[in-house]
């Protein structure tokens, strides 16, 4: 099976954004870029034979310096990005065509921490559907607010 991996990268991150105003994808965590992290662990999976980043059209320059810093061949040039994830999504999955790829994992640029084990789950269960999403368990303590801010209550 020929699998591609979209990197949806073209975000602001407005919920999550940096002192600078720098979209989180393009922040720094452990002496790289977020986005740099996240292609990495795509790129640690063998069975990813294409790596198409999606990035939003201001960041251009910014995502060459990320590039520049990698060497996996499989990394495909960017892609412009849309004015919602779906349509990001699609303009990856548009790029994608000309390869023909069997099956295509799309992925938040924002998500450095996938892990091989969670791939290669997702990849066992995409052998036998059609579509597929990974559950990961929620580490964090959710709480319920009303209007005013106010905890209601425990998710």
């Amino acid at each position: 099976m020929r699998l591609a991996a979209i990197i949806l990268a073209a975000g602001r991150g407005s919920r999550a954004a940096t002192a600078s105003g720098v979209p989180k994808q393009y922040a720094h965590i452990g002496g790289a870029t977020i986005l740099a992290h996240t292609i990495q662990a795509l790129g640690r999976c063998p069975a990813i034979h294409w790596l198409q980043p999606v990035i939003h059209a201001d960041d251009h320059e910014a995502y060459e310096l990320v590039a520049a810093g990698l060497s996996d061949p499989r990394l495909l040039p960017p892609v412009m990005g849309s004015s919602t994830r779906q349509l990001s999504g699609l303009a990856g999955l548009e790029a994608l065509a000309v390869h023909a790829p069997d099956g295509v994992l799309i992925h938040d640029a924002a998500r450095p921490f996938v892990d091989p084990a969670t791939l290669d789950r997702l990849l066992a269960a995409l052998a036998g559907n059609t579509g597929v999403i990974p559950g990961v368990r929620v580490a964090d303590t959710l709480k319920r607010v009303d209007a005013a801010g106010t905890i209601t209550g425990t998710v």
